[in-house]
C-alpha cells in the first residue's frame, strides 16, 4: 500500500471526503473501544446539514424597494389614471448539497454524559464553500472546550483555513495537524501535533479523565478504513486510470 498521506490526498482532490470520513472515524472507534472501561461508551454521532453556495460569492441582480409598472390599456384603448405599485420579486435558482457530518464521543454511565469528543474535519467545516458551516462547526468545538468536554481535532486536508487555536499558530507550517485539549485544575492543557506528507500520521495519547487516556493511533486506523473500500483505486486520478 502506497502512503496513507498521498492516498488522503488524492481522495481529497477528487472530492471524496465525505465518503471517507466515516470510514475512518469507524476504525478509529474499533481501536478505541478495547480501551476504555465498560463503564464507558464510544459512540458515533452524525447530523445532517444543508450545505448552499455562499451568496456573498455570486453576482446578484440590482433591485428596487418598489417597483412601478404601467398597467395595460382596458378593452376600448383607455388608459388608467394611476400606474399600479408592486413589490418587487426575485426568482431564481440555486444548487445545493445534503451532506452528513460524523463525530465521535465518548459517554460516561450511568448519566451518558458525555467527557470526550472527537472531530475529523470535512472540507466544509473549514469553510471551503461554506462559511456558515465553519461557523457552526466553531460554535460547537467551542461548547465542547467550555464544557470542560476533552476535545481531539484531526485536520488531515492540505486545503482550508488552519483552525488552531493561537497558542498552536505555529502548526500551521505543516500541510496537517491535529491538536487536542484536557482541562484540569482550573487550566486547559492543549498538546498539538503536526506532520506532512511523507511523514507518518501520529499516535496521539489522549487524556480523556484525569484517571483514563487512551492512544489514538491515526496511522494504524487510516490504513484500516483504506481497506475497507478501494480507496487507492477510487481516489487514483483520472490520467493514471
Amino acid at each position: 500500500m502506497i502512503s496513507p498521506n498521498l492516498v488522503l490526498a488524492q481522495i481529497e482532490s477528487r472530492h471524496l471526503w465525505a465518503y471517507f470520513h466515516k470510514d475512518w472515524i469507524v476504525e478509529i472507534r474499533r481501536l478505541l473501544r478495547p480501551q476504555v472501561p465498560p463503564t464507558y461508551a464510544v459512540f458515533i454521532e452524525s447530523e445532517t446539514i444543508l450545505l448552499a453556495p455562499e451568496l456573498a460569492d455570486r453576482s446578484l441582480p440590482s433591485m428596487p424597494d418598489l417597483a412601478v409598472a404601467r398597467s395595460v390599456a382596458d378593452a376600448d384603448g383607455n388608459q388608467p389614471r394611476d400606474a399600479a405599485v408592486t413589490t418587487a420579486v426575485v426568482e431564481l435558482e440555486e444548487p445545493f448539497e445534503i451532506a452528513s457530518r460524523y463525530s465521535l464521543v465518548i459517554r460516561r454511565s450511568p448519566e451518558q454524559e458525555i467527557v470526550a469528543a472527537l472531530e475529523v474535519l470535512s472540507p466544509s467545516n473549514k469553510g471551503i464553500g461554506n462559511r456558515l458551516d465553519r461557523e457552526k462547526y466553531l460554535h460547537k468545538r467551542d461548547s465542547y472546550t467550555e464544557a470542560g468536554i476533552s476535545f481531539l481535532e484531526i485536520d488531515a486536508l492540505t486545503n482550508g483555513e488552519r483552525l488552531l487555536p493561537d497558542s498552536l499558530r505555529r502548526l500551521k507550517e505543516f500541510e496537517r495537524n491535529a491538536w487536542t485539549s484536557f482541562p484540569h485544575d482550573g487550566v486547559r492543557r492543549l498538546r498539538g501535533y503536526g506532520w506532512n506528507i511523507a511523514d507518518p500520521l501520529p499516535v496521539i495519547p489522549w487524556q480523556i479523565e484525569t484517571d483514563l487516556r487512551v492512544i489514538v493511533d491515526l496511522d494504524s486506523a487510516a490504513n484500516a478504513a483504506l481497506e475497507s473500500n478501494p480507496w487507492e483505486t477510487l481516489a487514483r486520478p483520472a490520467s493514471g486510470r
